[in-house]
């Protein structure tokens, strides 16, 4: 069974106080939270694409000779050998999509807030007095 936390052990105004405190500096900084989530996301999308692409060079030409195989020698453990592969194939190209879709909208929020920036209208010079 699985047990529940006890909450009533939790010091709630610090909790509130705390969150109270975080959230002016989350407002203050948001756009350079913006673009570092948008540089991290091109990051971790570009590892994922990669090592899908690891993934699948690897995989493939092991499929394409264990399936020749089996249709010589059907045994259970070559199939379930094949199973494993295709399992290991099929996953390392959605790691590659996934990867290449995280990486390409982390590009596109980070195109999106340039394009923002540039389109953000001048303010007037200060009046002398």
């Amino acid at each position: 069974m699985l047990s529940m936390p006890d909450l009533s052990q939790v010091d709630w105004a610090k909790v509130i106080s705390l969150s109270f405190s975080i959230i002016p500096v989350v407002y203050k900084y948001r756009t350079a939270l913006r673009k570092v989530t948008d540089v991290m996301a091109e990051a971790i999308g570009f590892i994922a694409l990669v090592g899908g692409l690891y993934v699948y060079t690897r995989t493939l030409p092991e499929v394409q000779t264990v399936a020749i195989q089996l249709k010589a020698d059907p045994s259970v453990s070559l199939a379930d050998h094949l199973r494993t592969l295709d399992l290991l194939y099929f996953g390392s190209i959605g790691l590659m999509v996934l990867g290449g879709l995280v990486s390409v909208f982390g590009l596109i929020g980070r195109l999106e807030a340039t394009l923002r920036d540039r389109m953000k209208p001048v303010p007037p010079p200060p009046k002398r007095k």
